[in-house]
């Protein structure tokens, strides 16, 4: 897929477990029960915070590029034709068929595709959290990810295509028929120009057809060898390859092929009368089938036809995602010492740092429906946390994220435009990748009716600037055999994001009663139903994430139990 699709949804695991990660559940003297969502606390120090969370998210939507709106996830593969934009080798064909017909302009279609995507994903996150002091702590998060396309495609459905798959790449007797036709083509040229020649200032009666209109005669012998060029390089021959596609039977532009080649005959039986065999041009190339599903496939794999791409259809990748590394600074707590009763009001501040290494794998550029399992380029991010004590039963938090994204170097297809649905393999180049900056902005206000639950919920907005792209050769050969100017400043067009999400959930807490002597085990058990409502750029993923954390002292007393 291009770069910059399902950024945003690759980006969803990660956030969901920094949360996990660098600053959730924290000493008892912080809050009752804290929930799924980012804080200012850490973990106590001493203890070993151990998470593992599962997360399922699905896509089939997606807020479009700039608009905002609503669109199928496939929008890029969807079209009303097929042309030479979305099928590069289809470049050229129509002058040539427009030369071959006679035809003013044949423009070449191989119909319109119909694309129905959906993409789930199976997120898999363990998360470390030491607690080095009181305000201090270490983490990791390992990401596991599963990633599931489910694809669709209906191509020519509505049966526009004027050209389909040339019969003679694989059928020997096609090639023969094409032959055929050259080969009639070029022995009635060749009478032609032999009669010309015996008929110069002759006064037979055989040759007055010809001596009558001598430069019609002649443009007939250009004309006919033109015909057969162009049907050589169109159609194929048994020493011509010809092109990989040719006219639907039935279809204007075969049909004005075939009237071209009997108002080619006719000419020649005027001037020359009726051949040996009846017919001077007695044959027709062999046309071809209305594209169907096999053929759509075969183009996007096939290596004649300059793709060399894998099937549009269900792909799954499982993999490590970007794995990341960082830690917590506790700047102000209002809490009283281990064992106390959490503080009912006040103000907590933290700062906090994140290190992401590149340890996912990216989307491949031949897999055209194909999702990664993250950015595979490093991340730095900063971010800033404020939680508002207000009561026993209620408090809220405030975090403030910015990224930096470094650059890195990767192996894409340089397209001309945003939704070039299927590159050819001569763009694929070597380009310096540089993911935009991004920031963001989240509240999450908590209700604990009581020691052991909580209700929380969230909003997140999301803003990422444009990626740029560069390093990269000036021009490739294309399937005309020319050369293609690249831009791989076109690969950072569209890919701006802003997203807004929403979430829910529900957890159970046993630290304040492991704190009170009432619970064996401090663990934390959350739900959590997220879902992304608006956005530019984003898929309209929702997600449902059960996580599990529990606690184990590795050095000194027990915060949790005040010793």
């Amino acid at each position: 897929m291009p770069t910059a699709k399902y950024n945003g949804a690759c980006r969803h695991p990660l956030w969901l477990l920094s949360a996990l990660l660098l600053g959730q559940a924290a000493p008892v003297q912080a809050q009752r029960v804290l929930g799924p969502w980012e804080d200012a606390t850490t973990a106590p120090r001493g203890m070993l915070r151990a998470g593992i969370s599962t997360e399922w998210s699905r896509a089939n939507e997606r807020f479009a590029r700039e608009s905002g709106r609503l669109e199928p996830l496939g929008a890029d593969f969807a079209r009303d034709t097929l042309g030479p934009f979305e099928i590069e080798a289809l470049a050229g064909l129509g002058p040539q068929l427009a030369a071959l017909s006679g035809l003013a302009a044949v423009p070449v279609t191989l119909g319109g595709l119909q694309v129905q995507l959906e993409r789930t994903a199976y997120t898999t996150l363990v998360a470390l959290e030491l607690g080095v002091t009181s305000r201090f702590a270490i983490g990791a998060v390992i990401p596991y990810v599963k990633n599931r396309v489910e694809s669709f495609s209906f191509p020519n459905t509505d049966r526009t295509g004027n050209v389909g798959v040339n019969p003679a790449l694989e059928i020997t007797g096609a090639r023969a028929q094409n032959a055929l036709v050259v080969s009639e083509l070029t022995a009635a040229s060749l009478a032609l120009q032999n009669e010309l020649s015996r008929c110069l200032g002759s006064t037979d009666p055989t040759c007055a057809a010809i001596n009558a209109n001598r430069t019609a005669a002649e443009a007939l012998v250009l004309t006919a060898g033109a015909v057969a060029g162009s049907v050589a390089g169109v159609y194929g021959s048994d020493v011509v390859p010809g092109s990989p596609f040719v006219p639907v039977a039935g279809t204007p532009v075969e049909l004005a092929v075939n009237t071209r080649l009997t108002s080619l005959n006719d000419q020649f039986t005027a001037l020359l009368g009726a051949a040996p065999t009846g017919e001077w041009l007695a044959s027709r190339p062999v046309s071809a089938a209305p594209l169907a599903h096999a053929d759509f496939q075969r183009v996007l794999t096939d290596p004649g036809f300059g793709i060399s791409g894998r099937p549009l259809a269900d792909v799954e990748r499982s993999h490590l995602g970007d794995v990341a590394i960082g830690a917590k600074l506790v700047l102000l707590e209002p809490g009283r010492g281990p064992g106390a009763d959490p503080p009912t009001t006040g103000l907590r501040l933290a700062v906090a740092a994140l290190y992401r290494l590149p340890t996912a794998q990216l989307d491949l550029p031949e897999d055209f429906a194909d999702v990664g399992t993250g950015d595979a380029q490093p991340d730095l991010e900063l971010r800033g946390f404020v939680d508002l004590l207000a009561g026993r039963r209620f408090w809220a938090s405030a975090v403030v994220r910015y990224g930096i994204q470094m650059a890195s170097e990767d192996s894409l297809r340089i397209t001309d435009a945003p939704g070039m649905p299927f590159p050819a393999l001569f763009r694929a180049q070597g380009v310096d990748r540089d993911l935009g900056e991004f920031v963001e902005v989240e509240l999450a206000p908590r209700w604990v009716p009581n020691d052991a639950f909580a209700v929380s919920a969230n909003y997140r907005y999301r803003s990422k600037a444009a990626d740029t792209y560069g390093g990269y050769q000036a021009s490739a050969i294309g399937p005309s055999g020319i050369a293609v100017p690249l831009d791989a400043a076109t690969l950072g067009l569209g890919t701006a994001q802003e997203e807004h999400r929403y979430g829910v959930g529900i957890t159970f807490s046993t630290l304040r009663g492991y704190a009170l002597r009432r619970s064996r085990w401090p663990m934390e058990v959350s739900l959590v139903h997220t879902r992304l409502f608006g956005g530019e750029g984003v898929p309209k993923t929702f997600a449902t994430t059960v996580a599990f954390r529990f606690y184990r002292r590795l050095f000194g007393a027990n915060p949790l139990r005040g010793g």
